[in-house]
């Protein structure tokens, strides 16, 4: 699952949560197929299939979601926490952290640093795209994160040159 240091660290029976970017950003760099073969169940929060299906037709990670037959999609119950987690996250995200405590999933995919830091001070385990990309470098799934990593900032995906580096640095990879 992952561990206190937000790497993935092991993939048997892997069940997360994820958020739209995360979603996004794996269909960006191409990498539905290592998510499908690492991950046994990925939950999607209804505002995210929103944003990334209904509202994201023709964008990166609607068709993939669409025809992903590994993730379960799924109503948030607690619509008071989601509101009170709107305070410094978007829905989407505030709709992910509270899944994963409702369905006591300790894993969650999230991309943005303070949805990062929410989820943490919930408990939670949360890693993002290229902590994702780190692990299945590790794992033997992908041979380079570095170009993955460029593939996502051309495209737009914002990743802090500090992330990048200490992903590659782990890596054992170059900028």
């Amino acid at each position: 699952m992952l561990d206190t240091t937000n790497r993935v660290t092991d993939p048997s029976g892997l069940i997360a949560v994820a958020d739209a970017s995360f979603v996004i950003g794996i269909s960006l760099c191409e990498q539905w197929d290592t998510l499908k073969v690492l991950v046994e169940t990925l939950i999607i929060a209804e505002e995210v299939w929103e944003e990334v299906v209904e509202r994201g037709e023709e964008k990166p990670g609607e068709k993939e979601l669409r025809q992903a037959t590994f993730v379960d999609r799924r109503t948030v119950s607690n619509t008071s926490a989601v509101t009170m987690l709107m305070a410094t996250l978007d829905k989407g995200e505030a709709e992910t952290l509270v899944l994963a405590t409702e369905l006591d999933i300790m894993n969650v995919f999230v991309d943005d640093l303070r949805g990062r830091k929410v989820a943490q001070s919930l408990g939670l385990q949360a890693v993002g795209v290229a902590g994702f990309l780190l692990f299945a470098k590790k794992k033997g799934k992908i041979r380079a994160i570095r170009p993955l990593l460029l593939q996502l900032q051309q495209q737009g995906f914002r990743l802090s040159s500090r992330l990048i580096d200490a992903v590659l640095e782990e890596a054992g990879e170059t900028l």
